[in-house]
């Protein structure tokens, strides 16, 4: 203290001495320039070090909080930010077994009975293969995953097939092996997600039996790796053993049935097993769809998972579009119509269908739903598979009554698909058609072309017809099914299970193809069993069935 003192003297002394009377003014201004400036010089660079200082050390103060967070937060802001994280994560939802009834009419007896001569078919012949070639009396591959037993078990646990379910149950039990050499191959995502996974769920949503989860889980998670993408769409393939993806050999592009098709099953197996990984997933390819430009909610049937634009230019209703339009509405529903977005882009496509795609054709002035060429041509060919729209339609009427047009058109679509049928020979419908719009032509207002003529057994008007059924009331549509049901019965049963035919022109010569798809199973004949039931088994405020016919549950949010 005594130094720093007479320090401070010393300088008194010389830079304010009161002895001589000279201020500090007086002296500065006795200063020479020069040494002034070289004064202020000093200053300022002891100035900046000392900023450059305070900075210095503030910026390291600010790097080091993050390190040392946990130990300075209060105990309150670390129970907030549990509490945060566990919101974040989907809580495990219950699932209440369902308890089904025996067949109440004759109809649904005679359904059941065609079930039971399609399984046990599949049971002599083709068991714990995919598909049944019943003319051939063999197994069709496919996937190597007993495709049969998984896309049909739900129908046989609701018309209360006890033995049947019971051993499709082992068999997924002790067999379903997503490891065997029998899934070393490239298969369908879509058609794995939309068939195999839904059918696991959905047994499980009706059974509660936790190997149905169990399997859903390790299938689900061999299913993530075709999300791995630049944009988050699924790619079309995938090896489900060696948990590999891939495009189509012939294009880079999936449809946009395969890429917009898939959520509905991956958020249940997200709100079932408590992990989130998988609605992720498909949230974001979900908001990869809806970002993209649309022509009055239309777009085409290829997309690139590599970089989210479509191609083509072809916009249809019927194969490689169709599902897709018909998930934005279902997607609404599951989740509780509180993701208004899914509503927005459903509507608005219905709007584009009703600018570009709805015509009338002539002479018989029948409703029907077309494509688009290049965005802009307008073809009048209409798939079977376009048929699933008036239901759909009719479903979203039932939760917006105020938008009547919608059940208009349902009612204009299901009378045309109708016609498919009744104006065959077979009582069948093709799988395309073509309509006459041209209201000066005096020829046939459907025509089918050779090619198109097969029946693949498809259940998409039964679909329609079911939910017609239960929201208007109007028993003509179960009439119309029970007239289809008889016509399967009398052109595609087999001695052994049922077949798709090549021609549905020709009554005395169908010409069987071989073939019975699973979703014969799975679609047709629990569409039909549900058709004629004297109250709706799956209230449409509690359940959503998905394009495979699985139901799933409605969630609240």
């Amino acid at each position: 203290m005594k130094n720093t003192s007479h320090y401070i003297v010393n300088l008194d002394d010389k830079f304010h001495s009161t002895r001589n009377s000279v201020s500090l003014y007086r002296y500065w201004r006795q200063l020479h320039r020069q040494q002034r400036v070289f004064i202020i010089a000093v200053v300022l660079l002891c100035i900046f070090i000392y900023i450059g200082y305070r900075s210095h050390s503030t910026e390291k103060i600010v790097k080091l909080l993050p390190e040392y967070h946990r130990q300075e937060i209060s105990k309150e802001k670390e129970a907030w930010q549990r509490k945060q994280i566990e919101q974040a994560q989907p809580i495990k939802v219950k699932v209440q077994k369902q308890i089904f009834s025996d067949p109440i009419n004759e109809r649904q007896i005679a359904v059941r009975d065609a079930m039971r001569h399609a399984w046990k078919a599949y049971r002599t012949y083709a068991w714990g293969y995919d598909e049944l070639l019943p003319l051939s009396k063999v197994s069709s591959p496919w996937f190597g995953l007993g495709l049969t037993i998984v896309d049909s078990i739900d129908t046989l646990y609701i018309m209360n097939m006890t033995e049947e379910y019971n051993e499709a149950r082992e068999w997924i039990e002790k067999s379903f092996d997503c490891d065997s050499n029998s899934a070393d191959k490239f298969n369908s995502h879509f058609e794995i997600t939309i068939r195999i996974l839904g059918g696991l769920l959905s047994i499980y949503h009706l059974t509660a039996d936790e190997i149905f989860l169990k399997r859903a889980i390790e299938l689900g998670d061999r299913l993530l790796v075709n999300f791995n993408t630049p944009t988050g769409l699924p790619l079309a393939e995938i090896n489900i053993k060696r948990k590999a993806a891939s495009g189509y050999r012939w294009t880079s592009d999936s449809a946009l049935s395969e890429v917009g098709t898939v959520q509905i099953e991956m958020r249940d197996l997200s709100r079932v097993s408590g992990d989130k990984k998988y609605e992720d997933a498909v949230d974001k390819a979900s908001a990869v769809l809806h970002s993209q430009s649309k022509k009055d909610g239309l777009v085409p049937i290829f997309i690139s998972p590599l970089t989210g634009r479509f191609s083509g230019g072809v916009v249809s209703f019927g194969a490689r579009g169709d599902s897709y339009y018909e998930y934005l509405l279902k997607q609404w529903l599951q989740t509780g119509q509180q993701r208004p977005v899914f509503w927005e882009d459903w509507i608005e496509c219905i709007e584009g269908v009703r600018k570009h795609l709805w015509r009338l054709a002539y002479p018989e002035k029948l409703y029907f739903v077309g494509e688009l060429t290049g965005m802009s041509i307008f073809s009048p060919k209409m798939d079977h598979l376009a048929c699933f729209l008036a239901g759909n339609m009719a479903l979203g009427w039932y939760f917006q009554r105020n938008l009547t047009y919608l059940l208009d058109m349902a009612k204009d679509l299901t009378k045309t698909c109708y016609q498919l049928y009744a104006k065959q020979e077979t009582g069948l419908s093709p799988e395309i058609a073509y309509f006459n719009t041209d209201p000066h032509l005096n020829g046939e207002t459907i025509t089918v072309r050779d090619n198109d003529a097969h029946n693949l057994l498809r259940p998409e008007l039964i679909e329609s017809l079911y939910y017609m059924y239960y929201l208007t009331d109007d028993k003509t549509y179960q009439d119309w099914g029970w007239e289809i049901f008889q016509s399967f019965e009398k052109y595609t049963r087999q001695t052994d299970g049922y077949s798709s035919i090549n021609d549905v022109r020709h009554k005395d010569n169908v010409r069987p193809r071989d073939k019975m798809e699973s979703f014969f199973l799975a679609e047709t004949l629990k569409y039909l069993y549900l058709l004629f039931d004297k109250k709706n088994l799956f209230s449409f405020d509690q359940w959503l069935f998905n394009t495979e016919a699985h139901p799933l549950p409605i969630y609240k949010n």
